[in-house]
């Protein structure tokens, strides 16, 4: 949190003053910060302590800033309003610097009061370098995973079956160079416990000489696991020299447990003269030439991969190293070419199959009265194996009646939650030994309620709008190594496996809300009742917020996912927020454009509903990075967008629910604007794209009012820089486009929907050479017949989509599709076949059908099974098709070979277009 609130004052100071800031010395803190982050597995509560006194100062300063921005500086040295709105990187006068400056002093002082404090102690930055051997006593509680390790009960399979046969196929595989076999969970998905059950497997050891299980942990001792090493090497029982299937290792053991007596019987000062290079030596000698099976548990930290690797030799006999991590990241720095084995939640039946069996032992079976709640219980556990253990034993401990059960199933999730020293104490790990960097962003996830899909693109927007990051292309890799270390889960990808949207497992949500509030990062209000503590962000998941006045007046974040119980009365309290960064309001709808948002002008996020226009003062909002507004507004034409709009310099995404017309542009240019949303075509011309030059992603909706579609399509060519672009038309009845017309090449994903364009149109789209999605959707190409020649070649296409269509005979190549991985075609009843040299493409993945025409499903398993004939088995083609009687099955053929739309007309008096047939 400290990182996070130091880079967000010194962008704060940037945006000041247009430079790195001098008014403060930030630097030394942020060394400080980075260097404690890196001494991970000594985190202590001093340094803990540190890190929130600086946090508390610098936000303090940010506060004043700001506020003296907005009122001091303004009214004492009569700035104008518009002299204010072009504030950011533009105070260069000394009288307003020097009125900084005595605004911060003070802050100035206490900060450098702290920055004392932080030398004076033995954890300053100059002394915070590697890794240290010693213990110690003052390490924040629940960090070590040795604590917790034993909590995994190593008896329990259920749902790793599959599992564990795969990691034993690879321990047994013919391959003999060695090989590292990473298992990669979040924390108690049974990581550990499929490592042990591979590791004790009987005919796996056999196929071992020496067996070495060491747990590495977070604090790890490198003197200590060395010698755990050297223990495990020496531990061959007396059963195991006895078996016919192993080698001899009497005397290598022999040797092993003299040096260990040897170092017993020397005094401790003796002892440390046998330096840890002389240990890895001895280990690496006695591990020469053998055939070794090594368990690295728990292993967090590349590091400690480095300084371990060289005492396990590599000799071309079968050797092999399991990992366990909550880190991709480890796995991948131990060998790149590793094929890591990710574990998943467990699902329903394997769920409820583990708390039966924990509850009512392998034998007993479970009261059919307590079946039904029992599943619901499991359920409300996610495929945690670690909760669903906990769960279990609570239940045990009641009466097994279904009245006592279902008042436990009401109390599910604070049953696990209070289990804090099992459960939240593992899971604390991984956000204890996340960068501080990542904290914040991490943390952030608490503000959308259980269960929420989080767009991925609007959740990076929110960090940058918090001043977390920079950048979409950095959000984005935060957000993969979140992802990376099992903390977030993605929901939904793209078909090139781009997350999508994403959330957190209910006990991961509940760390969350811990942690943000131990250190008053986020309060989420769920119920009315709750009280109000100090916080920064505010997040309310009910619509009643009876104490919404009594927040702080330097909040920075505000989200409403029910709307308010009050509109009257709450929305004219927002202009008490004036430091209010974020703004999102959801399920309601205004009727009237709120104005009172306008004063606001710190906002770098807003997102809300209304029925009005939008008002021209939503210019004053000069900071404002994201505005989403959720447009309903009646009438043919499109609403217009004002004017003033292009003073808004800041703004980077622009997304309009209803489709909108865009000004003509002035003077001004909008240069960082990279998304707009819907755009009406009648907007689309080459003046306007020439002020918005750096657009990457736009999406634009036609109507049957609309001419001149070629010019207008054309115009596009304007945008060097667009790579996404939607097209639809919204029009009563298919409107075609013009067949020639010109699409930026810069273009990677296409859609088109309702255009109704000829197969022979394509050909202006084939000429693209980055485009890599082809979405169809909708009539979005008319008539019977496709046909490529050999020179219409899709280059770098990917993934081709193809929905409702008439399509009836395709005549194309694999020479069309070179680089085709992914083909899915829905709703195309009319096609006969696939074409069959599909099967020749050799990047090809994946074919899917669904509710095709039964002779398109049989050449699709046509060209599979011709494809596995000639020993291709990595060709999935994947068939869903509806059951539907005959006679349902030819009215729907009917209706598709006549491209008929159903038409609904809005209460708007609009027209909207809808294609929806029941199979």
């Amino acid at each position: 949190m400290a990182n996070a609130a130091v880079i967000s004052l010194v962008r704060s100071l940037e945006e000041l003053v247009q430079r790195k800031p001098h008014l403060i010395s930030l630097e030394y803190f942020q060394d400080f910060l980075e260097s404690t982050s890196k001494r991970r597995q000594k985190y202590c509560r001093k340094v803990e302590e540190l890190k929130r006194e600086i946090r508390m100062e610098v936000e303090k300063a940010e506060d004043v800033i700001e506020l003296k921005i907005m009122y001091g500086i303004m009214k004492k040295e009569g700035l104008s309003k518009i002299f204010l709105r072009t504030l950011v990187g533009k105070i260069d006068a000394p009288r307003e610097r020097k009125a900084i400056r005595k605004t911060l002093l003070p802050f100035v002082k206490k900060i450098d009061a702290v920055k004392r404090n932080v030398m004076g102690s033995s954890f300053g930055a100059n002394q915070v370098q590697g890794y240290d051997d010693s213990t110690n006593e003052d390490l924040l509680p629940g960090h070590s995973s040795r604590n917790v390790a034993k909590l995994n009960p190593e008896n329990i399979v259920v749902g790793l079956e599959d599992d564990l046969v795969r990691i034993i196929r690879r321990l047994k595989g013919p391959m003999l160079t060695r090989e590292i076999i990473p298992i990669l969970g979040m924390g108690g998905i049974g990581k550990t416990t499929l490592a042990r059950k591979a590791f004790d497997d009987f005919e796996t050891r056999h196929r071992f000489d020496i067996h070495i299980w060491v747990t590495v942990s977070q604090e790890y001792w490198i003197r200590g696991m060395l010698m755990e090493i050297l223990r495990c090497i020496s531990e061959v029982t007396t059963d195991e020299k006895s078996n016919d299937g192993l080698r001899d290792t009497i005397s290598i053991e022999y040797r092993i447990k003299s040096m260990l007596l040897d170092n017993l019987r020397h005094t401790s000062d003796e002892t440390k003269k046998v330096s840890n290079d002389q240990l890895m030596d001895s280990i690496y000698k006695k591990l020469k030439d053998r055939r070794y099976l090594v368990v690295m548990d728990d292993i967090w930290s590349s590091e400690v991969w480095d300084l371990l690797t060289r005492i396990f030799p590599d000799d071309n006999n079968g050797s092999r190293i399991i990992l366990t991590s909550r880190q991709e990241e480890v796995a991948n720095h131990a060998d790149p070419d590793s094929n890591p084995h990710e574990m998943n939640l467990l699902n329903s039946d394997n769920s409820w199959k583990l708390l039966r069996e924990k509850v009512f032992g392998v034998e007993q079976a479970c009261p059919p009265e307590l079946q039904y709640i029992g599943v619901e219980i499991a359920q409300r556990c996610q495929g945690l194996p670690l909760a669903l253990l906990v769960v279990a034993g609570h239940l045990s401990k009641i009466s097994r009646t279904r009245v006592s059960w279902e008042h436990f199933a009401i109390s599910v999730s604070n049953v696990v939650t209070n289990e804090s020293d099992i459960c939240l104490g593992m899971l604390a790990m991984s956000y204890n030994y996340l960068p501080d960097h990542l904290k914040p962003c991490f943390l952030y996830m608490g503000v959308f309620p259980e269960d929420s899909n989080v767009n991925i693109v609007r959740l990076i927007n929110l960090w940058i709008s918090e001043g977390f990051l920079s950048n979409e292309l950095e959000g984005r890799d935060y957000f993969e190594d979140l992802v990376s270390r099992n903390l977030v889960m993605v929901r939904n990808r793209s078909f090139s496996g781009e997350a999508k949207t994403c959330g957190v497992h209910d006990l991961i949500g509940d760390l969350i809300l811990k942690e943000a509030k131990k250190e008053k990062f986020l309060q989420v209000t769920k119920r009315s009742e709750e009280k109000f503590r100090h916080a920064r962000r505010y997040s309310f998941h009910s619509r009643d917020q009876a104490a919404f006045w009594k927040l702080s007046n330097i909040i920075r974040t505000l989200h409403f996912f029910e709307g308010f119980k009050k509109l009257s009365k709450q929305v004219p309290l927002l202009v008490s927020f004036k430091l209010l960064r974020v703004l999102a309001i959801l399920k309601v709808t205004f009727q009237r454009f709120p104005l009172e948002i306008t004063k606001l002008v710190q906002l770098r996020y807003l997102q809300f509903t209304c029925y009005d226009h939008i008002h021209w003062s939503v210019s004053e909002l000069y900071n404002l990075q994201t505005f989403i507004l959720g447009y309903e507004v009646a009438g043919l034409l499109p609403p217009t967008i004002p004017v003033e709009i292009w003073q808004m310099r800041n703004l980077r995404h622009l997304h309009i629910g209803d489709f909108f017309s865009f000004p003509i542009p002035i003077s001004n240019k909008l240069q960082n604007l990279q998304e707009l949303s819907c755009l009406a075509l009648t907007s689309c011309t080459y003046e306007l794209f020439s002020a918005i030059p750096n657009l990457k992603k736009l999406e634009i909706v036609g109507n049957y009012l609309m001419e001149m579609k070629r010019e207008r399509l054309n115009s596009l060519s304007c945008l060097k820089e667009l790579e996404i672009l939607k097209y639809r038309d919204d029009g009563i009845k298919p409107s075609r486009i013009p067949s020639m017309y010109a699409l930026p090449t810069s273009l990677k994903r296409l859609t088109l929907r309702f255009t109704s364009l000829s197969w022979e149109d394509m050909a202006n789209i084939v000429k693209l050479p980055n485009l890599e999605v082809l979405k169809i959707k909708d009539n979005g190409f008319l008539g019977d017949v496709w046909k490529l020649n050999d020179e219409e070649i899709f280059n770098q296409l990917k993934f081709l989509l193809i929905s409702w269509t008439g399509l009836k005979h395709w005549e194309a190549s694999s020479v069309n599709f070179p680089k085709l991985q992914r083909l899915f075609l829905k709703r195309c009843m009319n096609l006969e076949e696939i074409p069959q040299d599909f099967g020749e493409i050799c990047t090809l993945e994946s074919i899917e059908l669904h509710d095709c025409s039964i002779s398109a499903a049989k050449s699709g398993k046509d060209i599979k099974e011709e494809q596995e004939s000639m020993g291709n088995e990595c060709l999935s083609v994947l068939i869903y098709n509806h059951p539907s009687s005959p006679a349902q099955q030819y009215l729907i053929n009917k209706v598709m070979e006549k491209m008929v739309c159903m038409i609904r007309l809005s209460s708007k008096g609009r027209s909207l277009v809808t294609c929806s047939f029941a199979s």
